[in-house]
């Protein structure tokens, strides 16, 4: 028999030898996902091998980072499908970190099928899943999650709202010490104040992102954004600083050969520099330039700029035969420039349509979601008649409870209703003293009706939470919870109800009007003691997760009169009832 133990002993260290083996390639994959993305997809692999094994959250959090490390070596996703089961299941059970990742891949996944619309969303709640205020919070991720949102706005030519993320982006990037992303971000802005005319934001923006990426040691990159600006340099005469440029980027962006010929898909910088010598009238060296680009560059850029550069330069030489030819060219090429436009218009409109086809979705569903309330409230109410009548109570008897109980739950609603005007009514209490007085009597008399009420009936002897499970309001409460819903004016008069009947105590105790609570601050108090975790009452209030934070601390003093961590004011209020 003690062997059998022993056995039974070795296999279990050596289960969790295994499960901790699976735990570590997990992390040490997520460890090279953001620097080495094929070495992660390479143990990710090896690690799918035994994915029978794992429980289902190790499963789900493997597949989200195989889901990340295939977009990361830049594999194009042609499906939603699983994405989206990663969100649904990350919405319920995942980290603020998780979410955030699930809804960037499933925003990647639409941005793939050109779905820009429901991309553009996706991306903005994973911007707002992320927990900034945490220490984990994965920076590096809401860096990239804002660089896509940039990349969508810059599709539709919405350039300030490009420019706002790139901002965002770097923002981010310097936080979770991705300097190189942050540094990208920051090059985006160069390109956006071109796109825009903004010849000397342009400038002065490209040459203090050069100086940061020389000083990070990005050389080449440096001079690489500086020779983006060499047109604007033109344009504005600064011609010994655009010369420097030009050396600079021949010298060291390492993009030329041996004979100064710069790499294929490049040759647009012929046109730039050919610009640049027409300028300073060494036409002869401008000519050379454009027909380099010309012969070189045969996509459409290349072929419209050298076109476009000779139909100057002629006209400028007073050659006006060759520059017609070039200009027609040009004109040519504008006219396939106007065409490829349209195709992007075309394919916006389609995306608009896509997005129009998932309103239509999410609409239906919203209505099937309605239905079925509908149905539940029915159900919940037949049921009552039916064991209301098996009790063998006779009908007058039971019209006239019926009667008490519309007049008690008459009466919880107007005591909500005066306690939410008294509420309002002490930030002006000088002037409205009278009328306050008024109502907290009213509210007296009425909470006498309700208790004489609830002794009668027996619901004392019930306890409070056996109550709350027990209570129609907080069932449908816990529902819109889960949907993130932010509550109306109609559904926080069925809350105030709820915790009149079901914890007076607790409702008389957070309305001392010593404490003076505001109404974020009285909402807060209830919601907490309703065993709503922070971030889910952020959804229900309609405020940040931050702000929530604030309340509560601010509670801590306000009707505790003592500072500490804010889950302490959870346990505090979770003493009455």
């Amino acid at each position: 028999m003690r062997r059998f133990y022993i056995i039974i002993g070795i296999m279990l260290l050596i289960a969790c030898s295994e499960k901790q083996a699976y735990v570590d390639m997990l992390n040490q994959a997520k460890d090279l996902m953001h620097d080495k993305p094929d070495s992660a997809m390479m143990i990710l692999d090896n690690l799918g091998q035994h994915e029978d094994e794992f429980g289902k959250r190790f499963r789900m959090l493997y597949h989200l980072h195989r889901l990340n490390a295939l977009n990361k070596v830049d594999s194009l996703f042609r499906s939603t499908d699983q994405a989206q089961i990663l969100v649904d299941y990350f919405d319920e059970h995942g980290t603020p970190n998780e979410q955030m990742l699930a809804y960037y891949l499933l925003g990647r996944a639409y941005y793939d099928i050109h779905e820009a619309p429901m991309a553009l969303s996706c991306f903005q709640t994973a911007s707002e899943k992320a927990d900034t205020a945490s220490a984990d919070c994965d920076y590096r991720q809401l860096s990239r999650v804002y660089g896509q949102m940039s990349n969508v706005f810059y599709q539709q030519g919405l350039y300030d709202y490009e420019l706002e993320c790139e901002n965002l982006s770097a923002k981010y990037g310097w936080k979770g010490k991705d300097t190189l992303n942050a540094l990208l971000s920051m090059e985006g802005k160069v390109f956006i104040y071109e796109r825009q005319k903004k010849e000397d934001s342009a400038i002065i923006a490209c040459e203090d992102i050069a100086d940061i990426l020389d000083a990070c040691g990005y050389r080449k990159q440096a001079v690489s954004l500086c020779a983006s600006i060499l047109r604007e340099l033109v344009d504005k005469r600064q011609f010994s600083k655009a010369k420097e440029y030009m050396d600079r980027y021949e010298q060291e962006s390492g993009f030329f050969d041996a004979n100064n010929n710069i790499e294929k898909g490049r040759e647009t910088y012929y046109y730039s520099k050919g610009c640049y010598y027409m300028a300073v009238n060494l036409l002869d060296s401008a000519e050379y330039y454009f027909r380099k680009e010309l012969r070189d560059g045969k996509d459409f850029n290349n072929q419209n700029g050298g076109s476009r550069g000779l139909a100057l330069l002629f006209q400028k030489k007073h050659m006006p035969d060759s520059a017609v030819k070039y200009a027609l060219y040009s004109y040519d090429m504008n006219d396939s420039a106007y065409a490829q436009m349209a195709i992007r218009e075309v394919e916006q409109m389609q995306g608009m349509y896509d997005y129009t086809r998932n309103q239509k979705i999410a609409e239906q569903a919203k209505n099937k979601a309605e239905k079925e309330r509908q149905r539940a409230r029915y159900s919940v109410l037949l049921l009552i008649i039916i064991i209301t009548l098996s009790t063998g109570i006779g009908w007058r008897i039971y019209k006239g409870r019926k009667k008490e109980r519309l007049k008690y739950e008459a009466d919880l609603s107007s005591l909500a209703e005066i306690h939410s005007e008294v509420i309002q009514l002490r930030a002006h209490e000088q002037t409205l003293n009278k009328l306050l007085m008024e109502k907290e009597s009213k509210a007296v008399k009425l909470k006498e009706d309700i208790e004489a009420y609830k002794a009668k009936v027996g619901l004392q002897s019930e306890s409070s939470e056996i109550r709350l499970q027990k209570s129609v309001i907080y069932g449908n409460l816990c529902k819109l919870a889960t949907k993130g819903v932010v509550l109306d004016d109609n559904q926080w008069q069925q809350v105030y109800v709820m915790a009149i009947d079901i914890l007076p105590n607790f409702y008389k105790f957070i309305s001392e009007k010593s404490f003076k609570l505001t109404e974020n601050e009285f909402k807060t108090c209830i919601l907490i003691r309703l065993h709503f975790n922070p971030k889910t009452v952020a959804n229900m209030v309609g405020l940040s997760p931050s702000s929530i934070t604030k309340i509560r601390i601010n509670l801590m003093k306000k009707m505790f009169d003592k500072g500490g961590k804010s889950k302490e004011l959870d346990e505090l209020l979770m003493q009455f009832s």
